[in-house]
């Protein structure tokens, strides 16, 4: 990209920025709808406006915008039609572009097998996990991205057919969860090495365990037929979650219902509640609409125009995508999408809070060869990571502001 057309795609972005309300530095923790907000943001808003920001070949425009503006979404304004279709040709790489959020680290490392980057476990250190066979851990490890070094933390063993998934980590410690049919059990094993034991429980856990986060000094985790539960780190009593019976978590302490799971094509996280406040929301659904995936505040699908979009929960702010986001949007936020390059095929990650995008360093070339494609969804935690070459490229989702 050449600086001035650089500069022009900056101007067309914080043209709209200078006058609309900025988003949260941290993930949100409150979901449109407060009044206090709506009143400050109205006055900062102009009428709506039919804008494409495209970077790359890739794009999305406002297509619906009502009164109430958004808490983690900006618009982007643009004064004149020839500035709205600025193009910026060539992306910056991810990590130019966001560089506070960005690792590469080795693919192989000494002494350990072909791994996959999990979790966090702290600002610094990620949790990897290495396969006897297809997807069957039998060890996990520390990597820490400002020394380089890693650590074995612990050896997995689980009979066959049986999968550890679902890490989570926090107190000093590292949890997941086993199924062995319609049963959940949880395991756990400190951070600084040890071997894994099971996490007591005063009756079994019935259901498959779908999400699992560690609160403060409990386990917090829903199941795939439905409902919400807590239990301590150290074991004891499996509580159920009040109002939660048919709920799923979405992003703590944010639980909703249908879950991630909708066989009849059922909005996703269509209903949700803060277990700590009581605070609810239901997203507007529009008729015709499909595919519908939502978050915290915002949701993705497929209109009756067959028109992928975005837009706020209550309907507001609604913004056309070129692509359309089949797993939802991680953090409200991102997605990847894919330029239309006749040569090789680029991937991006797209910011749809500020119309940044990044060149992820993947390609896809005319003869169909490609490296894996990167989807970074709803479901998902705040890492991303992809193999590259030599390296493993490493995200942080929670550290782009």
């Amino acid at each position: 990209m050449t600086k001035d057309l650089e500069d022009d795609l900056h101007r067309v972005i914080m043209c709209g920025a200078e006058g609309a309300p900025q988003a949260p530095a941290g993930f949100p923790a409150q979901i449109v709808g407060r009044s206090r907000r709506r009143r400050e943001r109205r006055h900062a808003v102009a009428a709506a406006l039919a804008v494409v920001v495209v970077a790359g070949g890739v794009g999305w425009a406002v297509r619906g915008q009502g009164d109430n503006a958004p808490v983690v979404l900006n618009p982007v304004a643009t004064p004149s039609a020839s500035a709205a279709t600025t193009r910026a040709a060539d992306p910056r790489p991810i990590d130019q572009v966001w560089p506070q959020a960005v690792w590469k680290i080795p693919a192989k490392l000494p002494g350990v097998k072909k791994y996959q980057p999990r979790v966090f476990i702290d600002d610094h250190t990620v949790l990897l996990e290495t396969w006897e066979s297809f997807e069957k851990a039998d060890a996990i490890y520390a990597y820490d991205l400002t020394t380089g070094r890693h650590r074995k933390i612990a050896d997995i063993r689980t009979p066959e057919g049986v999968y550890a998934s679902n890490y989570a980590a926090g107190q000093d410690r590292i949890v997941w969860q086993t199924i062995t049919g319609i049963r959940t059990t949880f395991w756990s094993v400190p951070i600084a090495g040890g071997e894994p034991e099971p996490i007591p429980t005063d009756a079994p856990v019935e259901g498959r365990g779908d999400t699992t986060v560690v609160v403060g000094d409990r386990l917090a985790f829903s199941v795939m037929e439905g409902g919400v539960f807590t239990l301590p780190l150290t074991g004891g009593a499996v509580t159920p979650v009040a109002d939660a019976e048919r709920h799923h978590i979405l992003r703590w302490p944010w639980v909703g219902t249908p879950g991630r799971y909708t066989p009849n094509n059922e909005p996703s996280f269509e209903e949700i509640r803060n277990v700590e406040t009581g605070e609810t929301s239901k997203a507007l659904v529009r008729p015709g609409d499909q595919d519908v995936r939502c978050g915290v505040t915002t949701c993705v699908g497929i209109a009756a125009d067959h028109q992928p979009f975005y837009r706020l929960r209550d309907g507001s702010h609604e913004r056309q995508l070129q692509q359309s986001a089949a797993t939802g949007v991680a953090y409200d936020r991102f997605m990847t999408v894919r330029t239309r390059d006749q040569r090789a095929r680029r991937q991006l990650l797209l910011d749809l809070a500020t119309g940044k995008s990044g060149d992820l360093g993947l390609r896809e070339t005319p003869d169909g060869k490609s490296y894996p494609t990167v989807e970074p969804g709803i479901y998902r935690n705040n890492l991303v990571a992809y193999p590259l070459g030599d390296d493993y490229v490493i995200i942080d989702l929670t550290r782009i502001t």
